[in-house]
C-alpha cells in the first residue's frame, strides 16, 4: 500500500511539472516572439522559462543531473510550448492578459513540486520554502534576464509573494500529514489566484526610492 502510495505521489509531480513546463515555455515563447526574435530564439526562452527553476532546484538538492535535463519530456513540453506559440502567436495574443496567465499556471506549479521535492529530500520548513520559491521564479526571472528585462521577481510586484503562500501551505499540510494531490491542488491554486489578483488590483510591495542628494540642485522649471 505504501509503495501505491509513493508511487502516486511520484506520477503526480511529474505530471505537474509537465504542465508547468509547458505552460512557462508558453509564456517564454510570447516574450520571445515579441522581442522578435528568430525560432531559435523563441525555442531557447521557451526552454529557459520552462526548465531554469526545475535545474536550479535540483542544483541546489545535489541531484546532477538535473531531472529537467535527464527526461526527454521536460525538453518536448518546452519546445512544443516554443512551437505552438512561434506558429499560432497571433491566434493566441488576442487573449488579453494571457502571458500574466501562464506565468502565473507557472508559478503555482513550481512552487508546488519545488516545495514537495524540498520536503522529500528532507530539507526543514525553511528551507524547503525558499527553495520552493526558488523552482516557481527561476525560470521568470532567467527568461527576463535573457530577454534584456528587468527580472518581473524584483519589480515590486505580487510575484515571490505568491510563490511563498503556496510554499507555506504544501509545508502546512505535511506537517499536519495531509499533503497529497488535494493539497497541493489548494496550493497551486492559492499562489496563482493571489498572483491573478494583485494583477486585477494593483497590489505591489514598497518600491525603494532614493532620497535627493542633500547638494543636488533643484530640477529646471
Amino acid at each position: 500500500m505504501l509503495a501505491v502510495q509513493a508511487g502516486v505521489r511520484r506520477a503526480l509531480l511529474l505530471f505537474l511539472n509537465l504542465v508547468g513546463s509547458f505552460v512557462f515555455g508558453l509564456s517564454g515563447a510570447m516574450l520571445a516572439v515579441r522581442k522578435q526574435l528568430d525560432l531559435f530564439g523563441v525555442l531557447v526562452l521557451a526552454g529557459a522559462t520552462a526548465l531554469g527553476g526545475g535545474i536550479a532546484r535540483d542544483l541546489l538538492l545535489g541531484s546532477t543531473p538535473p531531472t529537467t535535463l535527464n527526461d526527454w519530456r521536460y525538453l518536448a513540453a518546452a519546445a512544443v510550448a516554443g512551437l505552438l506559440v512561434f506558429v499560432e502567436y497571433r491566434r493566441i495574443s488576442r487573449w488579453t492578459g494571457l502571458v500574466q496567465v501562464f506565468d502565473g499556471a507557472g508559478l503555482g506549479l513550481f512552487t508546488v513540486t519545488g516545495t514537495s521535492t524540498a520536503l522529500n529530500a528532507g530539507l526543514s520548513m525553511v528551507p524547503a520554502a525558499l527553495l520552493g520559491m526558488l523552482s516557481g521564479v527561476g525560470g521568470g526571472a532567467l527568461r527576463d534576464i535573457l530577454a534584456g528585462e528587468v527580472p518581473l521577481v524584483l519589480r515590486g510586484e505580487i510575484y515571490a509573494l505568491a510563490s511563498l503562500l503556496g510554499a507555506t501551505i504544501v509545508i502546512g499540510s505535511a506537517r499536519a500529514g495531509m499533503l497529497g494531490p488535494g493539497a497541493q491542488i489548494v496550493a497551486a491554486l492559492a499562489t496563482f489566484t493571489f498572483r491573478m489578483v494583485s494583477l486585477w488590483r494593483g497590489w505591489n510591495l514598497p518600491i525603494a526610492r532614493p532620497s535627493p542628494h542633500p547638494n543636488a540642485l533643484p530640477p529646471q522649471p
